[in-house]
Formats: C-alpha cells, sequence, structure tokens
C-alpha cells in the first residue's frame, strides 16, 4: 500500500512537471526576438518627421473649437504635407516604421516637444541660445 502511495505521489510530480516545462516552452517560444524591420522607400529622417509631427501638431490645436473643425483639420494637414513637400503616402508609411520601433519614435517626440516649445516661448528658445 505504501509503495502505491509513493507511486501516486511520483506520477503527480511528473505531471505538475511536465505542465511546468510545457508551460514555460510555450511561454519562450512565444517571446521571439524581433528582427529589424526594413525602411520603406522614402523614409522621411526623424528631424524632418518632427517637423512635420510639430506642424501638424499646431495647426490642430489651432483649429480646436472651430466650426468644422474636423474638415479644417483634415485640409491643414494635407497643407502641412504639401509645404514639406511629402505625400500622406509617405508620411504614414515613415509613421508606421518609426511606430514599430519605439526608440526612434521617443526621440522623434521628444524633438516635437521642443519644436512646439520653442515655437511658443521664443523668448525662452533665444536665451537658451545664448
Amino acid at each position: 500500500m505504501a509503495i502505491r502511495v509513493k507511486l501516486k505521489v511520483i506520477c503527480y510530480k511528473l505531471k505538475t512537471a511536465s505542465c511546468l516545462l510545457f508551460t514555460a516552452l510555450c511561454l519562450l517560444s512565444s517571446c521571439s526576438y524581433k528582427k529589424d524591420i526594413p525602411p520603406p522607400p522614402g523614409l522621411l529622417d526623424e528631424n524632418k518627421m518632427a517637423l512635420v509631427i510639430s506642424d501638424i501638431t499646431l495647426s490642430e490645436a489651432i483649429l480646436t473649437g472651430q466650426p468644422l473643425a474636423l474638415l479644417n483639420d483634415s485640409i491643414k494637414k494635407i497643407n502641412v504635407l504639401k509645404e514639406h513637400g511629402i505625400s500622406n503616402e509617405q508620411f504614414l508609411s515613415s509613421m508606421k516604421y518609426y511606430s514599430e520601433n519605439p526608440l526612434k519614435l521617443k526621440g522623434i517626440y521628444m524633438e516635437v516637444e521642443q519644436l512646439i516649445n520653442a515655437q511658443l516661448n521664443p523668448a525662452a528658445d533665444t536665451a537658451i541660445k545664448k
């Protein structure tokens, strides 16, 4: 009888260990290494992307609360892209690329913040440069 109990305990431990091993293998196989994503053709460099995003952000802020703001917002975005000489597809593919590279996107948005702050506080920007 004691041997039977010991066998049951051993079988239980083996089942538990095999379940844990299976779970660990599933978790490890799901955490695969993410390969570098190749840049799309016509990728906007990080500085240009920051300039475009800051201009779009400022134009959206200006239009908030205006009649037909959503329509004006789309038109203003198109105008900002034209001012920078880029197409909507080029902007969207660049944004997708940078969204899949979060460290680069963070750097872009840090630059966007600096650009917007410089436009909102031009006196502070010149004081910093001196």
